[in-house]
């Protein structure tokens, strides 16, 4: 999991048409308990006192943050009760947090 999000896909817009925050990327989510994923979600990479953070935007507005690089852990929630599920994939791995889910890249 220390891989992951090795992403460089700066300056792509979303799926509505909006531009992206220099160094976002779109990914694929389902949130609120949606039934298939789409590329509807945006994912930001930060640096902070607490480490590596994941900023997930959903299209409604909310969000999520993930710690990465977490020994023993990988990524996990930075903030709230809810703990992240990290489901691995091929080329990918799965996040799910509550009704949430979100498929984010790794680096082989």
């Amino acid at each position: 999991m220390a891989a992951l999000l090795a992403l460089s896909l700066a300056g792509c817009g979303s799926a509505n048409g909006d531009e992206l925050p220099e160094g976002a990327v779109m990914v694929e989510c389902a949130v609120g308990g949606a039934g298939s994923f789409a590329p509807d979600c945006s994912m930001e990479l930060h640096e902070d006192a607490d480490g590596r953070i994941a900023i997930l935007r959903h299209p409604d507005g909310g969000f999520r943050r993930f710690q990465l690089g977490v020994p023993g852990e990988g990524l996990i929630t930075a903030d709230g009760m809810e703990q992240a599920e990290v489901v691995p994939g091929d080329g990918m791995v799965e996040v799910r947090v509550g009704a949430d889910r979100y498929r984010l890249p790794i680096r082989q």
